[in-house]
């Protein structure tokens, strides 16, 4: 049983294929695949961080109307203020990168 190199050669390996599929995750990556997943990552984190940034704003809200003492309301006040700059900001942020998400996601 000889190995036929020349036959081997011809042999074309198929990006979506199962096999390509395995041995790409040992196989290292190109730079622009890395940056793809970089981005990807990115906008993930971002959509996270503003969704958290909102849940804060409405749960500040929430508890401000049962605040019953004047240090307390004054706590809640500055909380919902913090919290309405930051979910902004992140928002001018996604604006900037491009990332657009429906209103259901939220």
């Amino acid at each position: 049983m000889g190995l036929n190199t020349e036959n081997n050669q011809n042999i074309k390996i198929y990006k979506y294929s199962p096999i390509a599929k395995i041995f790409s995750k040992f196989l290292p990556k190109t730079q622009s695949e890395i940056d793809y997943e970089k981005d990807d990552l990115d906008k993930k984190e971002l959509i996270e961080c503003i969704n958290r940034a909102r849940n804060d704003w409405i749960n500040a809200n929430r508890e401000f109307e049962y605040a019953q003492n004047d240090e307390i309301v004054d706590y809640y006040t500055y909380k919902i203020k913090a919290c309405q700059v930051r979910y902004e900001y992140f928002l001018k942020l996604a604006k900037r990168k491009g990332i657009t998400i429906n209103k259901e996601y939220l």
